[in-house]
């Protein structure tokens, strides 16, 4: 009488690599278009921050009755004021009532992103709208992704994107030059 071989449920060391190896194939294939991601959306984060800081200085231009200005320093360690001086070092800068800065922003607390350039903007303390020519600010992420926040004429903010373009952001008009 033969008696019938009985297997235990489970998998063999043979299916269990296959499946390892397919793992392993997908999560480097998923990888890049992760960080490609991730890169995406801290630039789109650091835009609309500073677009909500733009609302900021126009309420508290209102609240205080005087013009409040946005500097910035472009460059690796990058930064920007908000205060009602339109001069300063916003690196060095901390925000208290007697310096008349209202808040400072430093690249580091945005990794990956950089401000490749801008201009300072200023709001009018009666109108709420832009004191001068708008300004603008433009941001890159660590692939090479663009956007530009501008200062309108209204002293609304805008994001758009330069160049190529960036998901969920429209392309940004033409400017005087033609660019």
């Amino acid at each position: 009488m033969a008696m019938a071989r009985r297997t235990a449920p489970g998998f063999t060391l043979l299916e269990l690599a296959i499946a390892l190896a397919i793992t392993a194939l997908l999560t480097a294939m998923a990888v890049p278009s992760y960080n490609a991601l991730v890169a995406r959306q801290r630039l789109q984060a650091t835009a609309e921050h500073l677009r909500a800081d733009i609302a900021l200085a126009r309420q508290e231009a209102g609240r205080r009755a005087q013009p409040v200005h946005l500097v910035f320093q472009p460059g690796e360690r990058w930064c920007y004021a908000i205060g009602t001086r339109p001069a300063g070092d916003c690196l060095q800068a901390t925000a208290h009532p007697a310096s008349g800065l209202i808040k400072v922003v430093r690249g580091a607390d945005q990794p990956g992103v950089q401000l490749l350039a801008a201009t300072p903007m200023a709001i009018d303390s009666r109108t709420g709208g832009a004191l001068g020519p708008g300004g603008l600010a433009r941001f890159a992420s660590a692939e090479g992704q663009q956007l530009q926040v501008r200062l309108g004429a209204l002293g609304h903010a805008s994001i758009c994107a330069p160049g190529a373009s960036v998901a969920g952001k429209p392309p940004c008009p033409p400017g005087p030059d033609g660019r």
